[in-house]
């Protein structure tokens, strides 16, 4: 077995061995759930457009972004999301000023624009 093919396995393994003891340290009533992390990519991958990848790793939501006005408009998930250097899974609400200037100053204040739309689809909520 080649050294850099035994290391990264000995790497592998030491992190397996200290995150299952960290588990079994931390009490479960002060766990913390966080959202998956998205892996990691290439610099070519991150070129790539989102929804080529969440038609198959998210489909649904994929599907309700691409038939929303959204979607026919082509505004891209990085407009919303942010870029991979500062995502996130929740935009905040000056996301959506950015376009929407005029029904911002409409909504309530303290209000995300999913608490009246649908996420991805942006119906409004019945």
């Amino acid at each position: 077995m080649k050294t850099g093919i035994r290391m990264k396995i000995v790497a592998i393994l030491a992190a397996g061995l200290l995150f299952s003891g960290l588990a079994l340290a931390a009490p479960a009533e002060k766990a913390v759930k966080t959202a998956p992390s998205h892996p990691e990519l290439s610099a070519q991958e991150m070129l790539v457009d989102c929804a080529e990848c969440h038609k198959e790793a998210t489909p649904q939501v994929e599907k309700e972004w691409y038939d929303s006005q959204h979607g026919l408009a082509m505004v891209k998930c990085y407009q919303c999301h942010g870029g991979f250097e500062n995502f996130a899974l929740t935009p905040p609400r000056d996301a959506c000023a950015a376009c929407h200037a005029d029904q911002m100053t409409k909504c309530p204040q303290d209000k995300t624009c999913w608490q009246c739309h649908v996420p991805h689809t942006f119906a409004a909520k019945p």
